[in-house]
């Protein structure tokens, strides 16, 4: 259980060191090689005036989305969090379908990863894994839905090397088995060797900036 607190800042660092260190600033791309290849490929979906919906689960990322991408691209950008209240929730979802051109919506995955249907968007970024493939591929489905009339791209980001990619790896390991939910903290064999080897997949002392 100790090590539960270091995993969870393993994967806020690699989600970008900004949320992981308040003294990090300026240009966001600069310091996360992640989030400069989430603006290529949103730079790409953008020229062809396609929407976008982003999910990730740390609060301090949605600020640095909401405060550099419109400046960055000049597009429309809202979010959907467990700030949000619920009635809001759909209004924004409508919003969003219906404005002309590229866009980004920032979504929580348990705030929004159930019950709405964005089909304006054919784009899906999965920023940061998750434990719980369900809830992963459910959020999926916000865009992948009927009345799709796109093919839908889905993106999965994470760092070789380090805590991403173990979590990753327990994602692709609880889908082939055909379980619709990961519990990391039961004290499980399983659990805790995934607890060891995200660990020691990260070396200590590394920075990214």
């Amino acid at each position: 259980m100790t090590a539960l607190p270091a995993i969870q800042k393993l994967r806020m660092y690699c989600t970008h060191p900004e949320i992981y260190d308040d003294s990090v600033s300026g240009d966001p791309a600069k310091c996360s090689i992640k989030y400069q290849r989430t603006c290529e490929i949103l730079e790409e979906i953008f020229e062809r005036k396609e929407k976008v919906l982003l999910f990730t689960s740390y609060q301090k990322m949605f600020e640095i989305f909401i405060t550099d991408i419109p400046s960055r691209f000049g597009v429309t950008v809202d979010f959907i969090n467990g700030t949000t209240p619920v009635p809001d929730r759909q209004q924004k979802v409508d919003a969003f379908n219906s404005m002309d051109g590229g866009g980004l919506l920032v979504l929580n995955p348990r705030a929004a990863g159930t019950g709405l249907n964005i089909t304006a968007a054919n784009h899906v970024i999965h920023y940061n894994p998750e434990w719980n493939p369900a809830l992963e591929d459910q959020s999926s489905a916000r865009a992948y839905r009927r009345g799709q009339k796109k093919t839908t791209f889905i993106y999965r980001l994470y760092y070789l090397g380090t805590v991403e990619e173990i979590i990753n790896e327990r994602l692709e390991r609880k889908r082939e088995m055909a379980e619709t939910a990961v519990i990391g903290s039961d004290g499980s064999s399983a659990d805790m060797q995934d607890i060891i080897d995200a660990l020691a997949m990260t070396p200590r002392g590394q920075r990214i900036c």
